[in-house]
């Protein structure tokens, strides 16, 4: 399980610019794995949504 002190760190990780620094100092396959992961990470951000939006939903209903 991820924690909310990890995402965070994730996010400072990428807002602080050393998640850019890191992809220049990595080699080609380096770079793929780190936008592999990004990607990733968008589709889990989809998933993440749908899941909410329907509990959000199934609450409004009242069912």
């Amino acid at each position: 399980m991820i924690t909310a002190r990890q995402i965070e760190e994730f996010k400072e990780y990428i807002s602080s610019g050393r998640w850019d620094e890191d992809f220049g100092y990595r080699t080609p396959d380096g770079q793929a794995e780190m936008l592999d992961f990004m990607e990733s990470l968008f589709e889990l951000c989809e998933l993440a949504d749908e899941v909410l939006t329907k509990r959000l939903y199934q609450n409004m209903s009242g069912s």
